[in-house]
């Protein structure tokens, strides 16, 4: 089965859900393992997933990011390890590359991000650069007709099963009272010599999702390795958050939905005191302000997705949505554990995964304080 790009968002999200739900146990495989099965990848490439994002004149769907945030709602109220790989994969790494790369790049890259044999790597953090992005200390320097790259990034989504890695570093010296001077995206294929993956963190949650360190240990490439142009690569980051954290709000609607539909289902069977569990007060009334906070939180997603669309500034409201929902996942994770009690604590119950893959969307793509630094940046400087 592929994907209609003929069909309306709700269409191909509602396609991507009946996929979901064949997952079954290879759910509960993967996260005892510690690794994303690259077969489900495959499958993904194989429905036209990986290439939602990409316009259909370079071989993708052509979908909208609305669509898109829906479908990674989908997969997430599914299994949260691969929806956060598929959104750093569609929609920062070939977001990008569709934004700022040459027909040349597009042509040589896009297709090993959309045909499932590995999902795509995004290397922004370093050791002691993380939320302050513009302090990196990667370094990248002229050498003949290419250029020598050198640096270490920290939790790199992905970084052990990418076909290719979009790194930042910095060309030149730091220069005071400019930050970002110097600042360069390079397109760095990740068998490329002196790329080097560390061992894979060991995280509390989304344990099926990969998260390395990468090593640059004088990796050379070519001059056609730059994305963008020279020194405007802090800007090219910046636009693939904005769409990254659409992306996790997204993600977050979909952890918080899959934990109150399991805590409601618990809660009619489970009994106490001769009664389901879902009659009394203390338990209903969280849950209903559970759903009415994932229903605002979907519609900040998708407001700031549909922004994306139309080609109007979204910044503003994608870090209100992934604000927002990430926050509300929080919530609705802590409330739905409540209602399992005990169980909820039980690896035999998945809720406490929800709980667990919940936590992380409050920290990447930028935590909740950077996003209301971004909100309140916007609002001072409209006023």
């Amino acid at each position: 089965m592929r994907l209609d790009p003929g069909g309306t968002d709700r269409e191909l999200a509602l396609a991507v859900r009946g996929w979901a739900r064949g997952l079954g146990p290879r759910v509960g495989d993967a996260e005892r393992a510690g690794s994303l099965a690259l077969d489900v990848v495959r499958e993904l490439g194989d429905l036209g997933v990986l290439g939602m994002t990409v316009p259909e004149r370079d071989g993708g769907l052509g979908a909208s990011t609305v669509a898109f945030a829906l479908v990674l709602e989908e997969l997430a109220a599914a299994w949260p390890s691969l929806a956060v790989g598929v959104s750093v994969n569609s929609g920062i790494v070939a977001g990008s590359i569709v934004r700022y790369g040459t027909a040349e790049q597009r042509a040589r890259w896009l297709p090993a991000l959309m045909d499932g044999r590995g999902l795509g790597a995004f290397a922004l953090t370093e050791p002691t650069s993380g939320s302050d992005a513009a302090a990196l200390r990667s370094s990248a320097r002229r050498e003949g007709e290419g250029w020598r790259i050198r640096g270490q990034k920290q939790f790199i989504t992905s970084a052990r099963y990418a076909p290719l890695v979009i790194a930042l570093a910095r060309v030149g010296e730091p220069e005071p009272g400019r930050p970002h001077a110097g600042i360069t995206a390079f397109i760095v294929p990740m068998d490329a010599s002196g790329v080097v993956v560390g061992p894979a963190e060991s995280k509390t949650g989304l344990l099926a999702s990969d998260t390395s360190a990468v090593g640059f240990e004088d990796v050379r490439v070519g001059d056609d390795a730059v994305l963008g142009a020279v020194g405007k690569g802090f800007a090219i980051a910046m636009a693939g958050l904005d769409g990254g954290r659409v992306g996790i709000a997204a993600q977050s609607v979909g952890i918080a939905r899959a934990a109150v539909a399991r805590a409601l289902a618990y809660g009619r069977e489970r009994r106490q005191f001769g009664t389901p569990v879902v009659e009394f007060e203390g338990v209903r009334f969280p849950l209903a302000r559970a759903r009415a906070e994932v229903d605002a939180a979907r519609l900040l997603a998708l407001r700031a997705a549909a922004l994306r669309d139309a080609g109007l500034p979204f910044t503003r409201e994608a870090a209100m949505a992934k604000l927002f929902a990430s926050e509300a996942a929080q919530r609705a994770t802590y409330d739905a554990v409540q209602v399992f009690g005990g169980y909820g604590f039980m690896r035999e119950y998945e809720i406490e995964r929800y709980a667990r893959d919940a936590r992380a969307t409050t920290i990447y793509e930028g935590t909740s304080e950077v996003q209301r630094l971004v909100i309140a940046r916007s609002l001072l400087s409209a006023a």
